[in-house]
């Protein structure tokens, strides 16, 4: 929408996500201004890639940045917040080139390196919040030590994703403490990088971004950044956060038993922590807030999953909110069937690179609304596994606040709710993350307050919905089935080279 008066203060959140770039214009109040969805495409040629191109993040941004600009022309732009999927990592070479694709937080392909890093290292989790897994800075690194040294040896960035955008659009290299510190190679006492863990994995330091505070500057848009999106030169752009923690903060979930569902690509649960500790199935990472941790758990396959059974049992017209009507409508009594969701193996609640998904169960009455009704239920029970990991390590959990483009189906809301026993409130706001992003940004201007006083004033929360007991006890009956299935099939792996 338009703004109607003349030069109205305005915050730009860039979200690059998995499957879009979003760009978020607010007003002072969090009023959305403008809003836009560039799509994205992940390159996945062979088992466990994941990829992409980082040209086409940069282009996708550009088109989201100008398209929100142009809808508000009134708009006068105080800040940039960024934000973007953790864990995307990207080699640049000298002149700020890449040297490959983005390797993405779902490529399993480093899941070698990330077991030998736990037998080098067997503490590891202890110092630094979580298991080493394939997606994570360090044995990517790793494995681009091994894979191609001589792109390793002319590697002189290792980029973040949404840290990229930032090098485009000022011209500054930097990164923030919730990226870093789920590396494995970061202090938590210094907030900065672990020295002896950079020796002990052969890591640069020199090729790696200072560290910022979420809410700190981290740089100005530049003359060719302004030229590309429509920017004012000189606008400060903030140092940002994951997209997991600006998620948290774009629904309102920063403590009080208020913990963040985002229901995206992947199905992720952050709950904020004062302190951190260890349990198998969650990391513990830096969050938003200059205290405190971000608990997360994450179900690599959610919104994947459904697109997944869209593309591979309905219709070529069909898209996922009709495939979510089309499970809904189904009876899950009639044969009770179990699905996998380790499309690209797992992170939670069991860690497992080499998971695969599974449907156990299947009956000739079976169709494809049943698989889709399997789907959902298989993820929202895998979710409410990490929420009983968070209670477990002292984490509070009293509602749920869900966010991203699944939380628009009340279907899937009550299908959590119910397997959790947790009450579920939706967050008006779908892009959770671009909203963080753009909170980040108000709160480094210092104009607007701080993030607990914006989370109050911008944050519109919808009614709670209440978890359903006699579908939570089918959920729980189902949830055995799966602890079962999963225990039964690991080890069975499909040839993956």
């Amino acid at each position: 929408m338009c703004a109607a008066a003349a030069d109205v203060p305005a915050f730009l959140g860039i979200d690059l996500g998995t499957s879009s770039v979003k760009a978020l214009l607010v007003d002072e109040n969090g009023q959305a201004l403008a809003a836009a969805n560039e799509r994205l495409t992940i390159i996945a040629d062979h088992p466990l890639q994941a990829e992409q191109d980082a040209e086409a993040w940069w282009e996708s941004t550009v088109r989201a940045v100008r398209a929100c600009l142009d809808a508000a022309p009134a708009a006068r732009v105080r800040a940039v917040g960024l934000t973007g999927q953790k864990h995307a990592l990207l080699p640049l070479d000298e002149g700020h080139r890449p040297l490959a694709n983005a390797c993405l937080w779902a490529d399993g392909r480093a899941h070698e390196e990330a077991a030998e890093m736990r037998t080098v290292f067997p503490a590891i989790a202890r110092r630094t919040g979580t298991l080493p897994l394939p997606g994570f800075l360090v044995p990517k690194w790793l494995r681009w030590l091994r894979s191609d040294p001589e792109a390793a040896k002319r590697t002189r960035r290792l980029c973040y994703a949404k840290d990229w955008i930032r090098l485009r659009l000022t011209d500054a290299f930097a990164t923030d403490r919730t990226e870093a510190s789920a590396s494995q190679a970061f202090d938590f006492r210094s907030n900065t990088w672990a020295d002896p863990l950079l020796m002990l994995f052969d890591l640069p330091r020199e090729i790696l971004a200072p560290v910022r505070r979420s809410t700190s500057e981290a740089g100005r848009v530049s003359e060719s950044g302004a030229v590309a999106t429509g920017l004012p030169v000189d606008t400060p752009v903030v140092a940002g956060a994951g997209d997991n923690e600006a998620a948290a903060l774009g629904c309102g979930s920063l403590g009080d038993g208020r913990v963040a569902v985002i229901l995206g690509t992947s199905g992720t649960v952050v709950g904020w922590s004062r302190l951190r500790t260890t349990a198998g199935g969650l990391s513990w990472n830096r969050h938003v807030t200059p205290l405190g941790y971000a608990a997360t758990g994450t179900v690599l396959s959610a919104g994947r999953a459904v697109q997944w059974i869209r593309k591979t049992a309905f219709p070529r017209d069909f898209r996922a909110p009709q495939v979510l009507e089309a499970a809904e409508a189904t009876d899950p009594g009639e044969a009770p069937l179990v699905f996998l969701p380790g499309l690209v193996g797992e992170r939670s609640p069991v860690p497992d690179p080499l998971a695969t998904g599974a449907f156990v169960g299947l009956r000739p009455l079976h169709g494809r609304g049943h698989l889709a009704r399997a789907v959902v239920d298989g993820v929202s029970v895998a979710l409410a596994e990490v929420l009983l990991l968070m209670r477990g390590a002292g984490v509070e959990v009293r509602t749920l606040h869900v966010t991203s483009g699944g939380a628009a189906s009340p279907f899937w809301r009550r299908t959590i709710a119910s397997a959790s026993g947790v009450p579920v409130r939706r967050v008006a706001q779908r892009e959770g993350p671009a909203l963080g992003a753009a909170m980040l940004g108000a709160a480094m201007t210092g104009s607007c307050g701080s993030l607990d006083e914006l989370v109050e004033r911008w944050v519109e929360r919808g009614p709670l919905e209440d978890p359903d007991p006699e579908e939570g006890e089918r959920l729980e009956r189902l949830g055995a089935s799966l602890r079962a299935a999963r225990n039964a099939l690991r080890g069975v792996r499909t040839r993956l080279e």
